[in-house]
């Protein structure tokens, strides 16, 4: 009986996190939100301590690792919706914004933290967080827009794509150094990539299969696997990431959290500009694309999650880092939608 009540318990829990997290979901889309930046702040008030007291609980390390699960689960809804002949007819312009969107944000995040008083690693670990973009979080918001397989879009999901790799086998190399070994946090990263890859392989499977079969509009095994993952397990990301969250180290240190803010947009976007003489994308379209490349999520706040849990960086350096990817993830939407309503054919 003892066993049966804490089930019960549990999943009455799981149940009233998924809950408020699609709650806020509707009101997001009610006020022009992405889903993405909904669950973000979902995630940050489940994870706010008076509500984590009450509503986890005994229940945080179940939740911590649904939210490892979620992950991966996010990654594959990741490949699973990319284009990837699209984004393989843009491979060339990809890659060299890729290699200068990473490069320019890394270099300027390690030789910042290092002039700040920050270790080696400390510091590296920032320039590799300020690298990345966010291919989950990103595509959620063309999707909507309804911009991925766009040429425009195509180029931001082909150098995210570069990006992330590049960033976690950078990542993993710099923690098998210093962590004298690989660990889970190591094999949760690995997962993520592997997840990303998988759901491409099952993408291109599954178009293959509708044209096939001249059934596209009749749902199959994959649309209920993405919206049983979408609804279920995702949440639980979000989640574990507020949990990990702490506000009053950003307020404590506000401007460490300013100055991971400007790293961040101005790496980025520079980097974007400056491949500009290489590629046949027009200023403005660079411009975007950078805006694009800025945004950070999955891989950035995973890479921020396991080098904290690894104590590879303090409290203050981690809050800044999902602080930074909740701002520059609104920050996205905002700009592609003011760009596009301005310019209809600027993602064409």
């Amino acid at each position: 009986m003892l066993f049966q009540g804490i089930g019960m318990n549990l999943i009455f829990t799981l149940i009233i996190v998924l809950l408020i997290l699609h709650i806020l979901v509707w009101v997001g889309r009610k006020m022009k939100l992405p889903d993405v930046v909904a669950m973000i702040l979902g995630g940050l008030f489940i994870g706010f301590p008076v509500i984590k007291f009450y509503l986890i609980g005994e229940y945080t390390g179940i939740i911590l690792t649904l939210g490892d699960v979620g992950l991966m689960s996010l990654m594959f809804l990741a490949g699973l919706e990319s284009s990837w002949d699209v984004m393989l007819s843009q491979r060339k312009p990809a890659a060299i914004i890729a290699i200068f969107a990473s490069l320019i944000p890394f270099i300027l995040g390690f030789v910042v933290f290092m002039a700040l008083g920050f270790s080696y690693i400390t510091s590296l670990i920032v320039g590799i967080c300020l690298s990345v973009t966010a291919e989950a979080t990103k595509s959620r918001v063309l999707i909507q827009l309804n911009r991925i397989k766009t040429k425009v879009g195509a180029a931001m999901m082909g150098a995210g794509i570069v990006d992330d790799i590049a960033a976690m086998a950078l990542f993993i190399t710099v923690t098998f150094v210093f962590g004298r070994g690989f660990s889970s946090s190591n094999i949760l990263l690995e997962g993520a990539l592997f997840s990303f890859f998988l759901g491409i392989i099952v993408q291109k499977n599954h178009k293959h299969r509708k044209k096939k079969t001249r059934r596209k509009k009749v749902p199959g095994f994959v649309d209920y696997l993405k919206i049983m993952l979408t609804w279920v397990l995702v949440p639980f990301f979000y989640v574990s990431m507020g949990i990990n969250f702490d506000i009053v180290s950003v307020t404590t240190y506000p401007v460490v959290f300013i100055i991971i803010l400007a790293v961040a947009i101005v790496g980025k976007i520079m980097g974007t500009m400056l491949a500009k003489p290489f590629t046949n994308f027009t200023m403005e379209q660079h411009y975007l694309i950078g805006w694009g490349m800025n945004s950070r999520g999955a891989v950035e706040m995973a890479l921020a999650i396991i080098a904290f849990k690894s104590g590879f960086i303090p409290l203050e350096i981690y809050s800044g880092l999902i602080a930074m990817a909740l701002f520059t993830t609104m920050m996205f939407p905002i700009v592609i939608n003011g760009m596009v309503k301005f310019n209809p054919r600027i993602m064409s």
